[in-house]
């Protein structure tokens, strides 16, 4: 069934050729708006759906996939190729995150879905960009985050090992949104559509972009505590193991404020920390300094006071603690959802809204051709003729082997 129209997006149309993250997590941004987002798969579809083993609907797949329709299409067969060409001829976006040059070889190049339908938008996510010594590598997030800097900014030298979320696969996935949003808007009522060329690395130093530009005007090489010393930010643990932060900034009131809320007036005589300039140099031993104190009260009693004394402040949620905050609560960031067996699943609601358009109802990510009937008229189109009639898709943008990946 055709969703309901609703959200900025009612009414536009996205064709997503995506696997793991950045394509299908620029596609979700855009469901969550409202657009009707058809995901193309292979006969052995998404590699994340059976991610650590979890049959067809793993928890990540579901996470990147949801809001959107599923058909699968054999991409090596004419018949598969035939029926892509036709979901791009009604649609406004088309995203793909293959290895550069792969769609062109199959059959559906942004000149070929040019011609199927001016008005299309395609978005080509890739690791490393089009063209370059990398450009037809497989591009996995680990080794994007660690070429682009991303590592260098989060991991201490003296640990050495990848850390974090994946920060390339949904940095480009927030990028390939924005510039297909950006180019829907020059194409207007009537205007020709865009072919739009996001890359991994490209932006991820672009989310980068204080210590990019710092290093290009100055020199200067920014590490993991580059950013909290010149912010004044650190990290603290109250008496009952419990964690939380504070954020000075600049004002000279919130460290004044501070010394009060620690009842540590002696500090602000201390020549290590009595200006900001100063208290930037010995950021290593002020830290010291406030750990000791809040490690004599538990965590709420350092809350409280910092609350009192309006102090920038918060506790250090783990994502088991996240969604039992008060404030996280009261924003009503969490939604109940059918999942695709029917149970009800709490999942992350958009955080962003529109107070006129609204936005669409949440729906669970799609088993695998759910809506081929309904799409194509078929739940399976396109077996594969014999030898290939086309090249299937030999690797992903993002975290794709060389051999396996698939539309």
């Amino acid at each position: 069934m055709t969703p309901t129209p609703s959200g900025p997006l009612a009414g536009v149309r996205v064709i997503e050729l995506g696997q793991y993250i950045s394509g299908p997590y620029a596609a979700k941004l855009l469901a969550d708006l409202g657009a009707d987002v058809v995901k193309v798969e292979s006969p052995e579809g998404d590699p994340m759906r059976r991610w650590e083993g979890s049959g067809q609907m793993s928890p990540q797949f579901a996470a990147y996939n949801r809001g959107k329709r599923a058909v699968v299409l054999d991409l090596k067969s004419e018949a598969g190729l035939a029926a892509l060409l036709d979901l791009a001829r009604d649609a406004d976006v088309l995203i793909e995150n293959f290895r550069p040059g792969v769609a062109a070889r199959l059959g559906f190049g942004p000149d070929v879905l040019a011609r199927v339908n001016p008005r299309l938008v395609s978005c080509a996510i890739t690791g490393f960009g089009p063209e370059g010594p990398y450009a037809k590598r497989p591009a996995y997030d680990t080794v994007i985050s660690a070429v682009g800097g991303m590592y260098s900014q989060v991991v201490p030298e003296d640990l050495l090992r990848p850390l974090g979320p994946a920060f390339s696969d949904l940095l480009s996935g927030m990028s390939a949104a924005q510039a297909v949003l950006a180019a829907l808007h020059a194409r207007g009522d009537a205007g020709p559509g865009e072919h739009v060329e996001v890359s991994m690395v490209g932006s991820l130093i672009d989310f980068l972009t204080e210590a990019a530009s710092t290093y290009l005007e100055t020199g200067q090489v920014a590490g993991p505590d580059s950013r909290p010393r010149r912010a004044q930010a650190y990290a603290c643990r109250g008496s009952d193991g419990l964690d939380f932060v504070i954020h000075m900034s600049v004002p000279e009131k919130f460290w004044t404020g501070l010394l009060e809320v620690l009842e540590r007036p002696e500090l602000a005589e201390d020549p290590r920390f009595a200006t900001r300039e100063a208290r930037v140099r010995n950021y290593d031993e002020l830290d010291a300094e406030l750990k000791a104190t809040t490690a004599r009260m538990p965590r709420q009693h350092w809350l409280d006071r910092l609350v009192a004394h309006d102090i920038p402040h918060g506790p250090l949620n783990t994502v088991a603690h996240l969604f039992d905050d008060p404030q996280i609560a009261a924003m009503q960031l969490v939604e109940e959802i059918e999942g695709p067996d029917g149970s009800s699943l709490r999942v992350p609601a958009p955080s962003t809204r529109f107070h006129r358009s609204g936005r669409p109802a949440l729906a669970a990510a799609p088993r695998l051709g759910q809506h081929g009937a309904e799409l194509l008229g078929a739940p399976l189109l396109g077996a594969p003729l014999p030898g290939g009639a086309h090249e299937q898709p030999e690797a992903s943008a993002t975290s794709a082997t060389p051999e396996r990946s698939r539309a």
